[in-house]
């Protein structure tokens, strides 16, 4: 198996053209047990390879547009090099990826994944392949490898005078050179992606605690009111919760509306529509949750201890700052969320959330992993709740996690019998037998509380 270790990234957009070119060398482990002779990986369907090299010496390479085999529609670049001899395992090498063109979206298949570039806005990102992305053609295999990944990377990124390039990495340097900018920026924590905008960004900062803002120039207005609310939900959080787990100052970067947000350690991409609409502040609220997110260690992850735990700390902070009638309503919703997802995914009222990454069914778990936290919230109470989150957070923050680490945690933590729940809820269906069922919440509440006292 091949990891990415480092990258460096060179792209010259010409955003009047819609083109670009770029130049990335990346080095790469081979973490597996037999030796590797070829490097494979991915690319947006509008790019094209014209040069790879190893050591500066050529390779050999075929490339074609190819769909992926496990979901339909989606349509990449997939390029196979052949290496000139094996790499053995345990040792790195680092090849060199000429590539030139444009960027298509995906938004047939994923409404969000609207990207390309333009003048207005360009962005560059793992959702779209804009730049290379090791892997196969199986969406199942990404889901399950790529979000474990670590790697460094530094940028440089030449756009047209007027234009600002945007990552939540640290700004290192601005070269203007004619008509030219150059921007340098470089990782500040080993990330599992690389998301690059460039628009005419306005730019809002805290030095306080290292916030910085970039806005669109039409919604400027907005930047302030943003830095406030990512200032005291970032207090909210780590009141309840402790400091996460790893803190590297913080970047907001808009995205145009309907491109769905991202986040990583050090920052998130936000849509238009939750960056200049207070109502919908509950998007900046769920990306700064992930900040206290564990490295998942699931084989296939379900997604519940990332967006699960993201979702459900977004109503907290919903209910803590635009109060309790919001977050009832919300609570209130999941039933019918749920059903409206099933009636497209049928397979999801026979699935246990711990299987949800095996059928590629993860996005239930943003609906279902709220609801089982919320239940689990109820029943063992606020105290021992936030002891739970605490506790697992400090076990597991530089160590991946699996559903059977947290159950044990929660187990330690609260007593034996959430055990029985997490089993029932996580690893069995009872979740999503009362959302059918429309059991009123506060009777299973009360039939685990029950348990609990008599059980624990």
């Amino acid at each position: 198996m091949l990891n990415p270790l480092h990258y460096d990234l060179h792209a010259d957009i010409f955003t009047a053209g819609k083109v670009m070119k770029a130049k990335c060398t990346i080095k790469l482990e081979n973490r597996g047990t037999e030796p590797v002779n070829y490097i494979n990986f991915l690319l947006n369907k509008g790019l094209k390879v014209t040069s790879i090299k190893v050591d500066n010496n050529p390779l050999s390479f075929v490339q074609s547009l190819r769909y992926f085999t496990d979901i339909r529609g989606i349509e990449v670049n997939y390029i196979k090099a052949r290496l000139k001899s094996p790499l053995a395992p345990g040792s790195s090498t680092q090849i060199t990826i000429l590539y030139q063109g444009t960027i298509e979206s995906y938004n047939n298949v994923f409404r969000y994944v609207k990207d390309n570039i333009g003048s207005d806005y360009t962005i560059i990102r793992l959702d779209s392949y804009s730049y290379p992305i090791l892997g196969e053609l199986e969406l199942r295999k990404q889901i399950s490898t790529i979000p474990s990944q670590r790697f460094s990377y530094n940028l440089e990124i030449s756009v047209s005078r007027g234009l600002i390039v945007a990552n939540v990495g640290k700004l290192v340097g601005v070269l203007e050179e004619d008509n030219r900018v150059l921007y340098r920026y470089m990782s500040k924590k080993p990330s599992w992606r690389i998301d690059i905008a460039v628009s005419r960004f306005k730019v809002e900062t805290s030095r306080e605690r290292d916030i910085t803002i970039f806005a669109l120039e039409e919604d400027f207005e907005h930047a302030k009111r943003i830095l406030r609310e990512v200032e005291r939900c970032l207090q909210f959080y780590e009141t309840n919760f402790g400091p996460p787990p790893q803190w590297c100052g913080y970047t907001v970067i808009e995205l145009p509306e309907g491109y769905g947000g991202q986040a990583d350690v050090c920052g998130m991409l936000v849509a238009r529509e939750s960056f200049t609409n207070p109502s919908e502040i509950g998007g900046v609220y769920h990306e700064l949750a992930h900040l206290w997110n564990v490295p998942s260690g699931e084989e296939v992850p379900s997604r519940f201890l990332d967006e699960g735990f993201a979702s459900y700390f977004q109503l907290l902070a919903e209910k803590e700052f635009l109060g309790d009638e919001v977050f009832q309503k919300k609570i209130g919703s999941v039933r019918q969320r749920f059903l409206k997802l099933a009636s497209r995914k049928p397979e999801l009222f026979k699935i246990p959330v711990a299987e949800y990454g095996k059928h590629l069914v993860t996005d239930a778990s943003y609906i279902v992993g709220a609801w089982i936290l919320y239940v689990l919230h109820r029943i063992v109470g606020d105290k021992c709740f936030k002891k739970l989150v605490r506790e697992f957070m400090c076990r597991h923050k530089d160590t991946p996690a699996t559903l059977e680490d947290f159950k044990k945690t929660a187990v330690e933590v609260c007593g034996h019998y959430v055990g029985k729940f997490l089993d029932e809820w996580l690893f069995g269906t009872k979740a999503t037998y009362h959302l059918i069922k429309e059991t009123p919440l506060n009777k299973i509440v009360e039939l685990y509380e029950k348990n609990l006292n008599n059980k624990s």
